[in-house]
């Protein structure tokens, strides 16, 4: 049987670009969203990630965006048989988090951090942009964040050993970071040449600035849950 692998943080973290990141590796299977809605509702089970159930997306399971991307459907069974992790992301599951964690107590965690006046910069952007249908502005970003590291950094030592760490300003801005998360996996590392596409549009997304917010950025500094943050930083495993 695979071992449950969950991918988490905040909304604004690019979860998704890790997930088609990681649906790379021939020993991986992640859903995007897949059980988005069994996540929500505390429904989420074990039998949930079996072969048979896993690619199986049936109405009720997630939202329009959600489901399985990672290989063409004729291919997903035999990809399943030779996986080592099968697994979702679920970026607010630090709302749900009692229940992922008695449901499946020896899952791995990835969590991605990234900086707070970012994800309140972003937020706002989509909020301030009539054609996104996005309605949360900057301090709603504030307090996700604040109440998502929070919960994380509250968590026993135990715990926090199924948790991996890794750095949004980082993960997607080096082939070798990326590389280091599959070896904390316990995989093999890809080819850069394989992993430099996901670079090459990160550094692109990162070159189309936010209007300057002096506001925010002064709540941010004021508001921010620094200390759960640096608690969060220490678990991580510096880049070799």
């Amino acid at each position: 049987m695979p071992r449950r692998l969950f991918l988490s943080g905040t909304a604004h973290t690019d979860s998704s670009a890790l997930v088609n990141i990681l649906n790379q590796h021939n020993h991986i299977m992640m859903g995007q969203e897949r059980y988005f809605n069994k996540f929500r509702n505390d429904s989420i089970r074990p039998d949930h990630f079996k072969k048979e159930r896993f690619l199986d997306i049936r109405e009720g399971d997630t939202h329009a965006k959600g489901g399985l991307f990672c290989r063409p459907r004729g291919q997903r069974s035999a990809h399943f048989d030779k996986v080592v992790y099968v697994g979702d992301k679920f970026p607010p599951m630090f709302r749900h988090l009692d229940h992922v964690l008695t449901e499946f107590p020896k899952a791995h965690h990835i969590y991605i951090l990234r900086n707070p006046l970012s994800v309140a910069e972003s937020y706002e952007a989509r909020f301030q942009n009539p054609d996104d249908h996005w309605n949360l502005d900057w301090r709603a970003g504030i307090q996700a964040w604040n109440d998502s590291v929070a919960r994380i950094a509250a968590l026993s030592e135990a715990q926090l050993q199924h948790f991996i760490f890794v750095q949004y300003e980082e993960i997607y801005a080096e082939t070798r970071a990326i590389n280091a998360l599959f070896t904390r996996l316990g995989l093999s590392n890809l080819e850069p040449e394989k992993l430099e596409p996901f670079v090459a549009k990160f550094a692109e997304l990162n070159t189309k600035l936010v209007p300057r917010r002096d506001d925010i950025r002064m709540q941010v500094a004021q508001n921010a849950d620094w200390a759960s943050y640096k608690h969060l930083t220490t678990h991580m495993t510096p880049l070799p």
